[in-house]
């Protein structure tokens, strides 16, 4: 599947939201590296731009990686490409493409939904 992040409602994080990623190693399915820190910008039901201090190396092939994050209650664990890379001010921010495998979209979207209304209930609170 390529990646097209206008095929996709993107939800945008303010403040960023902090994550964590492996990379898988040699191409074997449970051999990953040590953590790595990230904050994910925006997400998808397809995929997330993510921002990290870390350089990750280009490679012919795509980075395998395995993302974890929160986005309201429900730890996600996805594993997917990274699919394009850019440089940032202080890093670098990369597209991470869920992989079709995943079955993930319903549980995004109900995520979104009960952030969405936590974050609305508490700005009421403090107004």
């Amino acid at each position: 599947m390529r990646y097209n992040r206008h095929d996709y409602f993107r939800y945008e994080f303010e403040p960023r939201l902090p994550a964590k990623f492996r990379i898988q190693l040699d191409g074997e399915e449970k051999k990953l590296s040590n953590e790595g820190e990230c904050e994910l910008l925006d997400i998808s039901t397809g995929g997330v731009k993510f921002f990290t201090f870390l350089d990750l190396p280009q490679q012919s092939q795509k980075i395998e990686l395995q993302l974890e994050f929160t986005l309201h209650q429900h730890p996600f664990e996805l594993a997917g490409v990274v699919v394009w890379k850019q440089e940032a001010e202080h890093g670098f921010q990369y597209g991470f493409d869920f992989g079709e495998e995943q079955q993930a979209d319903a549980l995004i979207i109900e995520e979104l939904k009960l952030r969405k209304r936590a974050e609305i209930q508490t700005r009421e609170k403090t107004e």
